[in-house]
């Protein structure tokens, strides 16, 4: 993905509780604020968790800093929620409203996995509640600095009693248990539990952004930082070296190899990652996206890299071009339940169902026909979903095949995807899961397949 992730830094300092506050410990205040009412959005409105974030008033006047504090308080609440319900739920006698219990999870994320003083986590937890509106959520608070403190004696031991994968919904834990196994399952919620690192897709020359981003160059030449920081004070971002994009999502048209020349349609292309690759990699580029609104961030990232492509708002599986069969390649990263992306949006987790999933199948089966119409003779469909869910993945290309049988799958090879030969299957997809390359960071999970149509 291209989207520029907000910076994220340590949390600012924590103050105490009296009226006498500094600016940081006021704004870290407000961080807390946003991150409780985010969380209760996430559980009980399903909204995405950038959605929640910025409609909390308070939000949009927090510094950067402290914008990126809430989040990462919220997402380590969110990812965490079936420990921190343990440390929890013994030492409540009375269910609390729903924002209350919102700030005991976002308290307890702070205690447990933030590594923030209890005075703080404790103390400031308490005080928001006392500015509560509902005069019932205000009186928790005496309820909250109780349990907080036994939290803060007892949580890690209660927490550690509980499995990773538990904070997973069920769904998810049976699926990927049926589809990858006990140990792999396990893996996967182990890295979904820590924040991500930032990836950069370069114009060019990897290994010289990896010095001048103080980050380092992996195999698949995607340019990795440890932490995510203001983005726009990372070099090379005035110029338009790069672009904000996860390794994995880099993959598929890395495989393409040189693409000067070449023809390529970008089918859903939004938020731009991929139609900066294809253009980069000398590709004549038709960018395709059904939101205006967010086709303007791929005209945004085309003059800041100094790269071309015709934007065209349109739904992909409508849209016809000037003839069919025009295109040499075809790149299809279709609409999924991006159950993939958990560690950057623990959110996915509650706002996405088995019943969302059946419903993006049907559209996921539309657009590969609709993909399937724009590829020449001899030319290459590119299928790729940020999605563990095999219905979403290798499902969608057989059944495609038995649909047109003048494709054909056409094995990934090694060299395209340095050293995750892991993540290769035998029938020739790719699959990769979020625990690959834990060493250095992991990745999103993430299907490709290539098929070729027939001369």
């Amino acid at each position: 993905m291209t989207d520029e992730k907000p910076e994220r830094s340590k949390p600012p300092h924590q103050g105490g509780v009296d009226g006498n506050m500094s600016r940081h410990a006021a704004g870290g205040r407000g961080a807390r604020v946003a991150a409780a009412k985010g969380v209760q959005s996430v559980l009980e409105q399903k909204l995405p968790l950038d959605v929640a974030l910025s409609a909390v008033p308070i939000y949009k006047d927090l510094s950067a800093r402290d914008r990126a504090f809430a989040r990462l308080i919220s997402a380590t609440a969110l990812r965490r929620i079936a420990q921190i319900n343990a440390a929890i739920t013994p030492f409540i006698q009375r269910e609390p409203s729903a924002y209350v219990k919102a700030v005991l999870a976002t308290g307890a994320a702070q205690l447990l996995y933030l590594d923030t003083p209890v005075h703080a986590a404790v103390g400031e937890s308490v005080a928001i509640l006392k500015r509560a509106r509902e005069r019932s959520d205000a009186n928790a608070a005496g309820m909250v600095n109780a349990v907080l403190r036994r939290v803060s004696e007892q949580g890690k031991a209660l927490a550690s009693k509980v499995s990773v994968e538990k904070n997973l919904p069920l769904w998810l834990q049976e699926s990927w248990r049926e589809a990858y196994g006990q140990d792999a399952l396990e893996a996967i919620a182990a890295q979904l539990m820590k924040s991500p690192p930032l990836d950069l897709s370069v114009k060019s020359d990897p290994a010289h952004w990896a010095e001048q981003v103080e980050g380092e160059a992996l195999p698949t030449g995607t340019v990795r930082k440890p932490q995510i920081g203001n983005i726009v004070g990372i070099p090379g971002f005035s110029e338009g070296a790069w672009w904000v994009q996860d390794v994995s999502a880099a993959l598929p048209v890395h495989i393409l190899g040189d693409l000067s020349g070449k023809k390529a349609l970008d089918m859903c292309a939004a938020p731009g990652g991929k139609t900066l690759q294809l253009a980069a990699a000398g590709a004549e580029v038709t960018a395709l996206d059904r939101s205006a609104q967010r086709l303007e961030k791929v005209k945004d990232n085309l003059e800041r890299t100094g790269l071309s492509a015709k934007t065209v708002a349109v739904d992909a599986a409508k849209w016809r071009g000037l003839r069919d069969h025009d295109f040499d390649v075809v790149l299809l990263d279709a609409p999924c339940s991006a159950t993939g992306t958990l560690r950057r949006r623990p959110d996915v987790a509650f706002t996405k169902s088995p019943k969302d999933v059946a419903s993006l199948v049907q559209v996921q089966d539309r657009l590969l026909l609709a993909a399937a119409r724009q590829v020449k003779a001899g030319g290459t469909l590119l299928y790729c979903t940020c999605s563990l869910q095999t219905e979403e993945g290798e499902d969608r290309v057989l059944s495609f095949l038995k649909a047109r049988t003048d494709f054909r799958l056409n094995p990934i090879l090694t060299a395209s995807i340095g050293n995750i030969k892991e993540s290769l299957t035998p029938e020739g997809f790719l699959r990769v899961l979020p625990h690959y390359l834990s060493e250095q960071g992991g990745m999103d999970g993430f299907f490709i397949a290539q098929l070729i149509r027939d001369v």
